[in-house]
């Protein structure tokens, strides 16, 4: 496990690391097999009066399973709740690159929508006049075709931090992320992992407040092979 996972950066306070696509966060009763928390743990001790930074191992946000790409760990408990205030606050900037279906007509645009957990399957979410407030800005870099497919290469800037937001927001715009096994239909699922073995969605770039230094770092886990179009 070690070795497939690069640490981008790491200090007495803070260890920036690019998880692979695959790598499940965080334990949960459901989920057998090693995740990044068991990796963590056999490197570090988290231990603090505050239960979730114990329970969380240090990590101070998630990405979904199959998204790669930069996510920080806290060492401390002081370390840790002083990011996870940078993140409720959103301060923390954050920088994604997706492969979409079709072809983007517009070259940037910004998408304001509410999401919820959908009412007709609970694995997955929606936009939903009840949900909470999300807002997504997209920077298409070019367009791509592959064996008479098209495809968008964008730059994703979350600036909310709902739960698969910018996979939902790119599904309600009819442009869902490539090789997504919940919002593509199954005829695009299909086509999509004839040319590709994974989702297509990565976290490029990550800038915080050092809580130590408070100086603004940014972070960043390099594209992989698959976004080298």
């Amino acid at each position: 496990m070690e070795d497939k996972i690069n640490i981008i950066y790491e200090d007495d306070y803070i260890v920036v690391v690019d998880k692979p696509s695959g790598l499940v966060v965080n334990r949960s009763n459901t989920y057998k097999y090693k995740t990044l928390q068991d990796f963590l743990e056999e490197k570090y001790t988290f231990k603090g009066s505050e239960s979730e930074f114990e329970d969380r191992s240090g990590a101070v946000h998630r990405l979904d399973k199959d998204t790669s790409g930069c996510l920080i760990i806290a060492k401390d408990e002081e370390t840790f709740l002083n990011l996870q205030k940078q993140f409720k606050e959103r301060t923390v900037e954050k920088e994604y690159v997706a492969l979409v279906n079709g072809r983007v007509g517009e070259e940037s645009l910004e998408i304001k929508a509410p999401i919820g957990r959908s009412l007709s399957n609970p694995l997955k979410f929606s936009v939903v006049s009840s949900g909470k407030p999300a807002l997504t800005k997209i920077e298409k870099i070019k367009d791509v075709e592959i064996d008479g497919n098209l495809f968008s290469l964008l730059t994703v800037n979350p600036k909310t931090g709902r739960t698969h937001q910018i996979r939902v927001h790119l599904s309600a715009l009819y442009h869902p992320v490539v090789c997504d096994g919940i919002y593509c239909s199954k005829k695009l699922l299909e086509m999509n992992r004839n040319v590709f073995n994974r989702l297509m969605l990565h976290a490029r770039f990550l800038d915080i407040f050092h809580p130590k230094t408070q100086k603004n770092m940014r972070f960043e886990a390099p594209l992989p092979n698959p976004f080298k179009l």
